[in-house]
């Protein structure tokens, strides 16, 4: 038996009798349990693990690797003429947002408006 495995299931071991995994313990038991190729069950109950905390555990670092979603600085040089928003054929701008919901946005918006209608609707998530 090499040392790491050895390491790694001390480290099981330890997870399995504790309430409490450290940052360093979750990551040691989701790495042995990705390269088990087991279910969550399967896994936890092998190694004495709660199913429940494993999978709490794996979301969060999910959740943690997901790319965080920014807002992107826009600056208008001027605002159109009354004859350009009117024109037909004039540029439109879409904001995709989370969850896929998109805004149209038509020549001559407010900003204010648009920006507090986009805070409104990312906090609905």
């Amino acid at each position: 038996m090499g040392r790491n495995t050895e390491r790694v299931d001390a480290t099981l071991a330890r997870a399995a009798a504790s309430n409490y995994w450290t940052e360093a313990e979750a990551q040691a038991v989701l790495e042995a349990y990705e390269v088990s190729g087991l279910s969550v069950a399967e896994f936890a109950r092998r190694h004495g693990l709660g199913p429940q905390r494993l999978r709490w555990w794996k979301k969060r670092r999910a959740e943690e690797a997901a790319p965080g979603l920014a807002f992107v600085p826009v600056h208008v040089a001027a605002p159109p003429s009354p004859e350009a928003q009117r024109a037909p054929g004039a540029a439109s701008m879409e904001v995709l947002l989370a969850r896929g919901r998109r805004i149209r946005v038509e020549p001559g918006f407010d900003a204010g408006s648009l920006a507090r209608l986009v805070r409104a609707l990312e906090e609905a998530c």
